[in-house]
């Protein structure tokens, strides 16, 4: 499972999912918790090996940001 983080009333959600292309998507979606607003972006990612360095380096900046995993 990916991780999830939030930051007081905002969160930023990483998903996956297989494309056509024979690889693997990581679907980022952020927002507030109070309201509807926010958004969201696709990274494609062509293997696992990929995937995970996506991650690393988007926990890195979430972290610097102050963000918890939770």
């Amino acid at each position: 499972m990916l991780p999830r983080f939030r930051k007081n009333e905002r969160f930023y959600h990483l998903h996956e999912q297989k494309n056509f292309f024979d690889g693997v998507s990581i679907i980022c979606s952020w927002g507030t918790f109070d309201n509807n607003r926010g958004g969201s972006k696709i990274i494609l990612c062509q293997d696992i090996i990929e995937l995970e360095h996506a991650v690393k380096n988007i926990r890195k900046v979430r972290k610097y940001r102050w963000y918890q995993e939770y």
